[in-house]
Parts: C-alpha cells; sequence; structure tokens
C-alpha cells in the first residue's frame, strides 16, 4: 500500500512542490495550485492530472481509479477535479508517474521546461 511518506517522497522531489494542507488533509502544491492531497482514512489520494487521462485510467482499471468531479460550475455545472487512487491496489512506479503527470498538468510552462532540460 502506497503511504503518505511515498506520496511525499515522489512529490517533494519535484521543483518548487510545498507540503500544505487542503481541508486539514495533507496535501502537495506547486505555484499554489494543487497537485495531489490524500482523502481522510488514507485509503485514497486524489491526483490532478489531465481529463483525458484520468478518464483512460478510469475507464481501464475502475477497481483501482476513478475520475473526481464537483459541483458547481456556471450554470450548475460539472468541474472536474482530478482521478482518485485507490492507495492499496496501484503500485509505486504507477504512483509516482500519476504525481509527475500532476506536476506536469499544474506546473508553470517555465518550470516544466527547465525541468525537462536538465
Amino acid at each position: 500500500m502506497i503511504t503518505l511518506a511515498d506520496i511525499r517522497g515522489y512529490a517533494m522531489a519535484l521543483p518548487d512542490v510545498v507540503e500544505q494542507p487542503h481541508f486539514r488533509l495533507p496535501a502537495f502544491r506547486v505555484a499554489d495550485k494543487l497537485l495531489a492531497h490524500l482523502e481522510k482514512g488514507d485509503a485514497h489520494a486524489i491526483v490532478c492530472v489531465g481529463q483525458a487521462e484520468a478518464g483512460t485510467a478510469a475507464a481501464d482499471q475502475p477497481d483501482v481509479y476513478e475520475e473526481v468531479w464537483r459541483n458547481g460550475g456556471r450554470n450548475g455545472s460539472r468541474i472536474f477535479v482530478g482521478l482518485r487512487v485507490d492507495l492499496a491496489e496501484v503500485t509505486g512506479e504507477r504512483m509516482q508517474e500519476l504525481i509527475e503527470h500532476a506536476w506536469r498538468n499544474r506546473a508553470p510552462k517555465r518550470l516544466v521546461a527547465a525541468y525537462d532540460d536538465r
């Protein structure tokens, strides 16, 4: 099972990531944008990957992944939040990959470019 320590290690290895609670739960941000957070009970995490990647993951492995949406958009529309990950079912390698994808999705383009150029 993936733990908070594992997620912290994956996230903090990326440039400019900070740990800052989200609704009093452990969370990680880049450029003040949420990229991953644990849910209450520590059995699931939400990673802020792109909508297409989340949809594909949830369709391929619905026992491991679920798209997360919330109400509250204009005209009562739903807003895509990210991908819920079952931490007992996902591998460490895949979780690390998802966190990097979330970072790339949320980090400023110049930061991603500098990271890729290293």
